[in-house]
């Protein structure tokens, strides 16, 4: 199994201009947003970390690629607070031309 070092996934996935592209690398690792393994201190990545990579930053938008936590468009009502929530409710209970209960 092919093993690259950071060095050398920069070079054949990231853009040639970019500067401490090693470093943007190690960082996404350590965070556990891109996979890779460790030895000692030094970051390495399989051909099939490399490929998961390149998949997981392409951008396809077809509806098999969504990731499985994509959730529907939220309403406004619900980026409000509990308190938020309960307010707007109450303000359209008490709506003019409505009747009370």
């Amino acid at each position: 199994m092919k093993t690259y070092s950071l060095a050398e996934v920069a070079k054949i996935v990231l853009p040639e201009d970019w500067t401490d592209a090693e470093r943007w690398l190690a960082r996404r690792l350590n965070r556990g947003e891109i996979r890779g393994y460790r030895v000692g201190r030094i970051w390495r990545m399989t051909q099939d970390h490399v490929d998961a990579f390149i998949e997981q930053h392409s951008n396809s938008v077809g509806e098999s690629d969504k990731p499985p936590n994509c959730r529907a468009p939220m309403s406004v009502v619900d980026a409000l607070s509990p308190r938020g929530r309960a307010r707007a409710r109450q303000a359209v209970t008490n709506a003019p031309g409505r009747r009370l209960a």
